[in-house]
């Protein structure tokens, strides 16, 4: 899914690489620690301290991480679900409030205290925050005054418009919250599974280390899902 932060673990040992995602790695490891099991793999691992029992607990944390990693799978995915609904609810307010503003900037053409205190001679505004001012202050502004109103109803721009574009921003703005907690959400449990990877992965390269000085076999070093380079041959 993403890729890992490239951080150097508290114990000093060597980092995962930013460039291998999270669901490979624990794939890989998972690949090490059970063929780690095989007889004649752990017959050689055991004289440098790896015994059967560490490496079936290795195997429960490596299924843990599994669990971790779906959970997070889920949580983006809800958050990617709140992301989408925020976008379409926002994208149909824009497209009201761009026709609204057009007709507002012919019919208060020359009037410098409409186009003031509509936002007409502002730019448009693109981040969130100053986006929903914008629209906001527009309606608004248009209901205060008598004369702004009559103009824009002549527009169309009536209250029954007006009510429905305000209670769209009442419905964008729960859905940015919901999205902002959704995003809080998954964050949450990346944090949670990358952290469990971090104290489990010097176990695995640790592993690798020992097993490089132990098989001199590319066989053997492949089970355990390690890249051998082959010299070429000319």
């Amino acid at each position: 899914m993403e890729n890992l932060k490239n951080t150097n673990p508290p114990d000093g040992k060597k980092s995962r690489s930013k460039y291998v995602s999270a669901e490979q790695l624990i794939a890989k490891m998972k690949v090490a620690f059970t063929n780690a099991k095989q007889p004649e793999i752990l017959t050689e691992l055991v004289t440098v301290g790896i015994t059967e029992t560490q490496l079936d607990d290795y195997l429960t944390n490596i299924a843990n991480l599994e669990q971790l990693s779906q959970q997070q799978k889920m949580e983006y995915g809800e958050q990617y679900a709140e992301t989408d609904k925020f976008n379409l609810k926002r994208d149909e307010i824009d497209a009201a409030f761009t026709r609204h503003r057009n007709l507002a900037k012919i019919i208060f053409k020359g009037d410098r205290q409409a186009n003031t205190t509509l936002g007409i001679d502002a730019g448009r505004k693109q981040a969130y925050a100053a986006w929903f001012q914008q629209v906001s202050n527009f309606y608004a502004q248009i209901l205060a005054n008598p004369t702004f109103k009559a103009k824009a109803a002549s527009v169309n721009i009536d209250d029954v418009a007006i009510a429905a574009q305000q209670t769209a921003l009442v419905e964008v703005s729960a859905l940015k919250e919901s999205q902002k907690k959704e995003l809080g959400e998954a964050q949450r449990a990346t944090d949670i599974r990358d952290t469990a990877l971090d104290m489990l992965y010097p176990k695995y390269t640790q592993l690798v280390a020992f097993a490089k000085v132990l098989f001199r076999d590319d066989q053997t070093l492949e089970k355990l899902g390690i890249i051998v380079k082959r010299e070429r041959s000319f």
